[in-house]
């Protein structure tokens, strides 16, 4: 099972980065960039079995336990990229 845990979006990604207060700007900018790497190529066709957004942390991992427990579930569409 490969599964993909993707950020609600990226303007969100950037504001839980900046949010936490741990980490320089060069590192922020880093991180959202391989982000939004990850999730263009999380983008192509059959590279994922399930993606799960993280934009509740309680559901996100409801359906990651889900998961873990053998259970099925429809998984999520992956954010845009243009925000």
């Amino acid at each position: 099972m490969y599964l993909f845990i993707s950020p609600p979006n990226l303007a969100s990604l950037l504001a839980r980065l900046r949010g936490r207060g741990t980490e320089t700007e060069a590192s922020v900018q880093k991180r959202l960039a391989t982000a939004h790497e990850e999730i263009a190529f999380a983008k192509e066709p059959n590279v994922h079995d399930v993606v799960i957004v993280n934009d509740n942390v309680d559901r996100a991992y409801g359906l990651l336990e889900q998961l873990a427990l053998g259970e099925r579930i429809a998984g999520d569409e992956l954010p845009r990229l243009d925000d």
